[in-house]
């Protein structure tokens, strides 16, 4: 009898064992955080993750390493994906301390000799990468005068923080020595007068649209439809890095490019010759939270300071001469979702930004920052509270608290009526309204902020109540007609485009400019007529465009030459399911209710389309030859008579006038981002971000 229940015993306890550990493993699929580990554990015990040993894995699978996991599981390459931590200004500072208590003696006060070999302007036998450089500091050079580093490791990522500061000096130095322009001269100052002009002439990119404007377009006729089949790689900068796609604007200012990763490294090259002038890199911690992508679409420049926001809703100053911290302020609280994606905005004396997280039960708003300190100016908040005009639509709760409305795109400015133009993103939950009842103002709206105050002018919401995350976040184009109308054109997620009075917010015109099942049309003032049964459900609602948009970030361009406005158009249906009832928020957490996916028998497809202004009707279409779900670069229009764009790996020029194509080339690499056009000397640069390079087109040099 003891026997048996013994046997009982170890049963039940096996039974529970088993229990538990099926529990654990679910856990661990359910929680990225456990999954990655035990994914990054795993490939090591089965000898895939080379260059970390076994004494080195618990340090990198701390939270406060700043490693991403993710990254490293499917890179399984560490070399790549660790970068240092701790890079801001006291940290290199504090790493200057410990170099020179325990590393000068060997390597010299300026680490360029001594004893040991120099560790600037030189490459490195043990390799150039931060872990790399981490790992020799810490074990030493066998066989060597180099013993294992007394160091904690956080000192250790400080003294790299250190040595990358001497680097970057050392570059404008050398370059200097060299007679390099670029860097020998001071930066060109991008003065209030100079943005406001931009775009009137040929000369650089100084905007992340190329003008106030938003139009994405040059006039620059030195390419050409007669000699485009004749463009040819100028240049190629390479990154050096596995990251996430590439979606920068590149921004030109004299002989300067900046270019940003997607974590936020900014870069200062030549834009004649595409040689680095410095880096500034800032890891994001590791717990930031994003809905969908890593990206950082660009800065902005005024002055002779760089503005960039970060993953971790940061907004940053940078001297543009060195790449050296100015100044950093906090936006919002990435512990709750928020994010900074898109390029901030220069605006006479100040920066204004949003912030991305419209996923999460965040509550949007615009920010204008003091240029010189990063003190806040003005802030209009995206949802209204209590007592604020549109407040009531909302419903009686508090859906308004955590009703997203992030404004993550970036907006146009009209300096003579003082005007910012800022699109606003979805109302949360994505996909499920039974918590906010109305129309949720100003969700899925274009914003006329007044530029001195942030005070509210006009707007004009494209999807009221939204249902379907159809954000509006595009940057519209800023249109004068020769009949002095002052227009706002901008085609939306939703699958319409429109044209609006710029300075009334008056509807004028709209159409589809792609499928759409979800409103009958729009009405005489522009509201969507919204057809029965096209809210999201539980077993799932078939509408077009999919969650995805007919559009989305993308970038659109207008020609004044031609007079159309030209957009990357994703053609395809999708399922829209919703939750049976509201989720419930929590700070960080997903807040979408439920979410929707693309048709397996459905045949989608990426186009370029020309929208006639004056009737809001396509002129003609350019369907692209590979399909892609995901990201488009955008457009840019010159007034060579073309448009540029990509297909997945293929930057490409069409007659801006029939859509013909005229050039194509192969880069390679996917093209996340879009091109721009500068003058530099007397060539006129074609440049794009492809892949993990920058790729520079020019016409042959004549000889």
């Amino acid at each position: 009898m003891r026997c048996d229940k013994g046997g009982n015993i170890s049963r039940k306890r096996v039974i529970t064992a088993i229990v538990i550990a099926c529990v654990a493993a679910l856990a661990a699929v359910a929680v990225p955080a456990i999954r990655w580990r035990v994914l990054v554990v795993a490939l090591k015990a089965v000898g895939q993750l080379d260059g970390v040993d076994w004494s080195e894995l618990p340090y990198v699978l701390q939270p406060r390493a700043g490693v991403e996991l993710s990254k490293l599981a499917y890179y399984r390459n560490p070399y790549l994906v660790i970068r240092d931590p701790l890079t801001s200004p006291s940290d290199w500072k504090r790493g200057q301390a410990q170099f020179a208590a325990h590393c000068a003696r060997c390597h010299g006060d300026s680490a360029r000799g001594g004893a040991g070999p120099a560790l600037v302007d030189r490459a490195f036998i043990h390799g150039d990468s931060d872990w790399a450089i981490f790992r020799t500091i810490r074990r030493g050079v066998a066989g060597t005068a180099m013993p294992p580093a007394p160091l904690g490791r956080d000192d250790v990522w400080r003294v790299i923080a250190f040595i990358h500061e001497l680097s970057n000096e050392a570059r404008v130095a050398a370059s200097r020595t060299a007679g390099d322009a670029a860097s020998a001269q001071p930066p060109t100052a991008a003065t209030p007068q100079m943005l406001r002009v931009a775009g009137e002439s040929i000369g650089g990119w100084p905007l992340p649209s190329g003008s106030y404007s938003g139009q994405r377009f040059s006039r620059d006729t030195q390419i050409n439809v007669d000699n485009v089949a004749r463009l040819s790689v100028s240049w190629i900068y390479q990154f050096g890095t596995a990251d996430a796609r590439i979606e920068s604007t590149p921004i030109v200012v004299g002989r300067r490019l900046y270019v940003t990763l997607p974590d936020g490294t900014v870069t200062a090259l030549d834009s004649s010759t595409g040689a680095r002038i410095w880096e500034y890199r800032r890891a994001p911690p590791a717990d930031v939270k994003l809905c969908c992508v890593t990206a950082n679409r660009g800065v902005a420049v005024l002055g002779t300071r760089i503005y960039v926001g970060t993953l971790d809703a940061h907004l940053l100053a940078l001297d543009a001469a060195t790449g050296r911290l100015v100044w950093d302020r906090t936006v919002a609280d990435y512990h709750a979702g928020y994010s900074i994606n898109s390029a901030p905005l220069a605006v006479a004396n100040m920066v204004v930004t949003g912030t991305a997280g419209g996923d999460f039960p965040t509550r949007g708003f615009i920010n204008a920052y003091d240029a010189d300190t990063g003190a806040l100016r003005w802030r209009f908040d995206t949802i209204p509270g209590p007592g604020q005009a549109g407040h009531e639509t909302w419903g009686s709760g508090d859906a308004w608290r955590t009703g997203g409305v992030n404004a993550w795109g970036t907006g146009s400015y009209d300096p003579d009526l003082g005007l910012i133009y800022w699109g606003t993103g979805n109302a949360a939950p994505d996909f499920n309204a039974m918590s906010r009842p109305g129309d949720n103002l100003y969700s899925s709206s274009m914003l006329a902020l007044d530029a001195a105050t942030g005070r509210l002018v006009w707007h004009f919401q494209f999807s009221p109540g939204d249902d379907h995350d159809f954000d509006s976040n595009q940057t519209p184009a800023l249109i004068d007609t020769p009949g002095s109308e002052k227009l706002l054109a901008v085609a939306n997620r939703n699958g319409f485009f429109y044209v609006l009075d710029r300075q009334t917010g008056k509807f004028i015109r709209g159409a589809p400019f792609a499928k759409q099942t979800w409103a009958r049309g729009l009405s005489a003032t522009g509201r969507p007529i919204r057809l029965p049964g096209t809210s999201p459900t539980p077993r799932g609602v078939l509408l077009y465009p999919s969650d995805w948009g007919a559009t989305n970030w993308w970038p659109a361009a207008y020609s004044p030459v031609t007079d159309l406005y030209y957009v990357d158009v994703l053609e395809r249906g999708g399922l829209y399911f919703s939750s049976s009832s509201p989720p419930t928020p929590r700070a960080g957490k997903s807040f979408e209710g439920s979410g929707g996916r693309g048709v397996s028998n459905d045949i989608p497809y990426n186009a370029v389309r020309a929208i006639d202004l004056r009737t809001a009707t396509v002129r003609w279409e350019h369907r692209n030859s590979r399909f892609g779900d995901r990201p488009r670069g955008g457009l840019l229009a010159t007034a060579g008579g073309l448009v540029f764009g990509s297909d997945t790996s293929r930057i490409f020029a069409l007659d801006a006038a029939t859509g013909a194509v005229l050039w194509s080339f192969d880069t390679g690499g996917e093209i996340c981002a879009p091109p721009i056009s500068y003058r530099q000397g007397d060539r006129q640069y074609i440049v794009v971000a492809a892949g993990q390079v920058l790729m520079s087109f020019a016409l042959p040099e004549i000889r």
